[in-house]
């Protein structure tokens, strides 16, 4: 018996160690343009940005080469996102396409196991949408004060500000549609939806 115990223990860091990589899998997979720029911005502007603009122009002054880095990357999040729709996203999370595509229809799953996962999915796409939203803002306003302040370029300072803009209005968009598809899922009865047939 103690013997039992003890391998039941071994096993569960491994256990959670597989548990919280197919969560970040997961994430990756069904994440939206705005999350995944939220996460890779930031990275790959220092790890590859920055190193590149410092082999090409060794002349820049760290405060440029940062924001031109920042600004040369800030197109990663949707790239990725559009190239994994290429893709096609079916392919690679076949699970989660139902999920994604209820959202963008905003139409209320006919499939019980969908619908029975949608409200998950939304509290966890809500969550995600608003991290990514204020992180976004938080590196651009960062971006629009190191160009004011520190470099005296009102460039940078407005197309970080357009990207902070666009950033909001998706956001927008995509909390407006979890929200109404929430409420048609709270809703006793669902209305037909324009995306349901009927």
């Amino acid at each position: 018996m103690g013997v039992d115990n003890v391998e039941r223990r071994a096993d569960v860091p491994a256990v959670a160690a597989a548990g919280r990589r197919g969560r970040v899998r997961r994430f990756f997979e069904r994440a939206t343009g705005l999350q995944l720029m939220a996460v890779y911005w930031v990275p790959m502007t220092v790890l590859i940005g920055l190193p590149l603009r410092w082999l090409f122009d060794r002349q820049e002054s760290l405060v440029e080469a940062v924001l031109g880095a920042a600004l040369n990357t800030v197109w990663i999040g949707p790239s990725i996102y559009l190239a994994q729709r290429a893709v096609g996203e079916a392919r690679q999370d076949p699970e989660g396409y139902p999920l994604r595509q209820a959202v963008r229809t905003g139409a209320v799953p006919e499939d019980d196991t969908v619908r029975a996962d949608l409200p998950g999915y939304l509290a966890g796409q809500r969550r995600a949408t608003w991290a990514a939203l204020l992180s976004v803002l938080g590196i651009s306003l960062g971006l629009i004060l190191l160009a004011l302040l520190a470099a005296d370029n009102e460039g940078f300072a407005v197309i970080f500000g357009v990207v902070a803009a666009v950033s909001a209005a998706v956001a927008a968009l995509t909390l407006t549609r979890i929200g109404r598809l929430a409420s048609l899922l709270d809703a006793p009865n669902p209305p037909e939806t324009p995306g349901s047939p009927g």
